[in-house]
């Protein structure tokens, strides 16, 4: 059941192992340490504090690395349409998240699960993403989250970033559940979280690597598609002379 927010996060797909769970806890000490509230417009404050307030469940992660660009990941994370198209592309997903008239970035997995992700808020190494789904099965359950995404540039052209996430179950009972079977959820959730930041990363990577294999990849969609992209390929393109000319060779 906890495809209900979760799977609204699978857009992104993050991954790694989880540092801290913590369940059934209003604990405005903690969101106020991750989160910075008084920079929020007071829309998107009401939606965040609808979550950390009384959340059900609040998820940590240890910090994670890999090899790319900041800007390239950066690009990735704050235009999470484009970010989908290419991830369809690449084979990380099998159904593509579209952005509405406001903003909201809405996904359906086409097997009972939709909802949306929303950036509520992006400054220096930081962004903050709402969610809010639905599950249609045994049980109707809607849920909400936020997510918290901490990243920085490291030597060696490398990127660490840290994860938490908060989310509430909006049914009373079930909510009640989730605490009460927590180990059982626990499991359960880290398995949906396999596939959080994953997109962003991957992609990011490959950039890296194999920059004239993504383009080459790119070069091969749709034109609206390649259009939607075109910011994103020519910080690819960027990214590979850069690479040439810290390998020492000419652009």
């Amino acid at each position: 059941m906890w495809r209900v927010a979760i799977r609204a996060l699978l857009i992104l797909g993050f991954v790694g192992v989880p540092r801290h769970w913590v369940s059934g806890a209003s604990d405005q000490t903690t969101a106020s340490t991750l989160i910075p509230f008084q920079a929020m417009t007071g829309t998107n404050l009401t939606l965040v504090r609808g979550v950390t307030d009384h959340y059900t469940l609040r998820r940590e992660y240890a910090p994670e690395e890999f090899q790319a660009r900041l800007a390239v990941f950066e690009y990735l994370l704050d235009h999470l349409d484009a970010c989908s198209v290419l991830a369809q592309m690449a084979g990380l997903t099998q159904y593509r998240a579209r952005l509405d008239a406001d903003g909201r970035l809405q996904a359906d997995d086409r097997a009972g699960a939709a909802g949306y992700i929303l950036n509520v808020y992006a400054g220096d190494g930081r962004r903050i993403l709402y969610v809010e789904g639905a599950e249609h099965g045994v049980f109707d359950v809607r849920g909400r989250g936020v997510a918290v995404v901490d990243y920085r540039a490291k030597a060696g052209g490398r990127i660490e970033y840290t994860r938490a996430v908060f989310v509430k179950v909006d049914n009373v009972v079930l909510a009640a559940l989730a605490q009460l079977f927590e180990v059982f959820l626990r499991g359960t959730v880290d398995r949906h979280f396999a596939h959080v930041i994953r997109n962003p990363v991957i992609l990011s990577q490959q950039a890296q690597q194999d920059p004239q294999k993504l383009l080459d990849q790119i070069g091969r969609l749709p034109v609206a598609d390649r259009q939607l992209s075109a910011p994103f390929t020519a910080l690819v393109r960027s990214n590979a002379s850069a690479r040439l000319v810290d390998d020492g060779h000419s652009p």
